[in-house]
């Protein structure tokens, strides 16, 4: 199970944003690289979904948890938590928690499936 715990008064969907674009350390332009080389994200050839992607969902999510898998947990001295059990919603939080979106937008994630 992973909880995602909103820490700032309300999030900084700016601030993740420039974070989601922004390349990981190591990785080229991807104009750098030959056509042919370069995924567009679809299909089998691709390199699958976008971190900025991750946090559209995200947004949507927080606006409505129960039709994106997540469950908000009330009664908590928190600003506000959703609980979500393991799956798409649990790895899709943990992507963006693991290239510092989160952070940015002012969430921490529990996770006790690690």
């Amino acid at each position: 199970m992973v909880l995602l715990e909103l820490v700032s008064p309300h999030p900084d969907w700016t601030s993740a944003l420039g974070k989601a674009l922004e390349r990981p350390p190591g990785v080229p332009e991807r104009r750098s690289r030959p056509r042919e080389e370069s995924g567009d994200g679809e299909g089998t050839g691709g390199r699958g979904r976008r971190l900025a992607d991750d946090l559209a969902w995200l947004r949507q999510a927080v606006d409505e948890p129960a039709e994106h898998g997540i469950e908000e947990v009330r009664d908590t001295a928190a600003v506000a938590v959703w609980r979500s059990g393991s799956g798409d919603p649990a790895a899709r939080l943990a992507r963006l928690r693991d290239r510092g979106v989160l952070d940015a937008a002012g969430f921490l994630l529990h996770d006790d499936t690690r």
